[in-house]
């Protein structure tokens, strides 16, 4: 089952708490005695090849954050959807090539088809710096395993507030919406655009919550999608401007962190609290995970890559660029859409998990295929 966290006094901790003194072994600038041996050995490597989710922001922070925190160091790096990439490091593999460093996504296909795929490597071993391995310095003071079991190959990082539903504030009221039911009234019949989820990547999470919430379940999914003729897309930039221009006054399954972005542009689109909704609401990593893939090209690189990622300086980069929060609760939320950010006292059912990934990867494809097919034949 997917675990289900209560936030309790986050207020004070995401205010940020002290730094955890050196271990043995480490200088005084909290990093272990080999870290510099480690620096010098990636800059010998001299670049990092990382797979990451597609979008602007993602490109500016897997390169260019790296790459202005190591001057000298080069990021390859290849932004293309979950499936592509899936694709194209499958054939590389199958031609002896092992080009990949680094797999920076969602946690669904990471732990999942990746993992099995025999393609990635333990990572908890390449954690070297005491501020990532500190456990107090991450929300429920543990470190975010993806994985249900051993080897532990994917980490989550980020913990955001998964928004289900997304309007056109000058056409609906955002305030108008108790229940997830309320989107099966009539009257919203062919006025809903949506993720089309059955792809992996964007809208995973919000999905997966659903069929598991006993409140909504498979029977809230059949019904969205065979009777409200909801349009489907996976290019986010036009969803988000369908719901602004008010050609689609509803969306759902859209990703935060894009409608995030389009209401700093001045955009007519809302995102509806995932709090407002009486079935609850859950947490999950966006594109907030990163997995190390096995035989790594640049092994001193990738390691190195890894914990810049994780500590407090890599998790303020991603903060400010992705504009995800970040689940090391030892820096500050300023800045961050109020929306994603988990609230005090708010339960949020964790998606992230393997258990959770499992049900994208066929029980839900299936489930909405099916839906669509009854659509169409009606």
């Amino acid at each position: 089952m997917g675990r289900v966290l209560a936030v309790v006094g986050l207020a004070v901790a995401l205010a940020g708490c002290g730094q955890a003194g050196p271990s043995a072994g480490s200088s005084a600038s909290g990093k272990p005695s080999e870290w510099d041996a480690l620096v010098e050995a990636a800059k010998k490597e001299g670049s990092v090849t990382v797979y990451a989710s597609q979008g602007a922001a993602y490109r500016q922070m897997d390169v260019l954050a790296f790459e202005n925190a190591y001057p000298g160091m080069k990021v390859d790096a290849i932004f293309v959807a979950s499936n592509e990439r899936i694709s194209r490091l499958s054939l590389e593999r199958q031609a002896g090539k092992y080009l990949a460093d680094l797999w920076i996504s969602g946690t669904s296909d990471t732990v999942t088809t990746v993992k099995d795929a025999g393609y990635l490597q333990p990572l908890k071993p390449q954690l070297m710096l005491p501020e990532v391995l500190d456990e107090n310095a991450w929300l429920q003071h543990r470190l975010w395993w993806a994985d249900g079991t051993e080897p532990f190959t994917t980490l989550q990082f980020a913990g955001v507030v998964n928004p289900i539903l997304f309007v056109n504030p000058k056409l609906v009221d955002p305030g108008s919406f108790t229940s997830y039911w309320d989107l099966l009234d009539p009257k919203w019949k062919g006025k809903i655009v949506a993720t089309d989820v059955r792809n992996p990547g964007k809208g995973a999470d919000p999905t997966r919550f659903v069929y598991k919430n006993p409140a909504l379940g498979p029977t809230f999914l059949t019904r969205l999608f065979s009777e409200m003729d909801i349009k489907l897309s996976d290019d986010q930039r036009q969803l988000t401007d369908w719901i602004a221009q008010g050609t689609y006054p509803l969306g759902v399954f859209l990703a935060a962190s894009e409608v995030t972005v389009a209401i700093k542009q001045g955009l007519s689109i809302a995102i509806v609290p995932a709090e407002q909704f009486k079935e609850g609401a859950s947490i999950g990593p966006g594109a907030g995970a990163v997995a190390m893939v096995d035989r790594a090209a640049h092994p001193n690189a990738a390691k190195l890559y890894v914990n810049w990622l994780l500590s407090r300086q890599g998790q303020e980069a991603w903060q400010r660029i992705v504009g995800d929060p970040s689940l090391r609760i030892d820096i500050p939320k300023t800045g961050l859409n109020p929306q994603t950010v988990p609230k005090e006292g708010v339960t949020y059912t964790a998606t992230g998990t393997e258990d959770y990934a499992r049900l994208q990867n066929g029980v839900i494809r299936g489930l909405i295929d099916d839906a669509l097919k009854k659509k169409a034949s009606t």
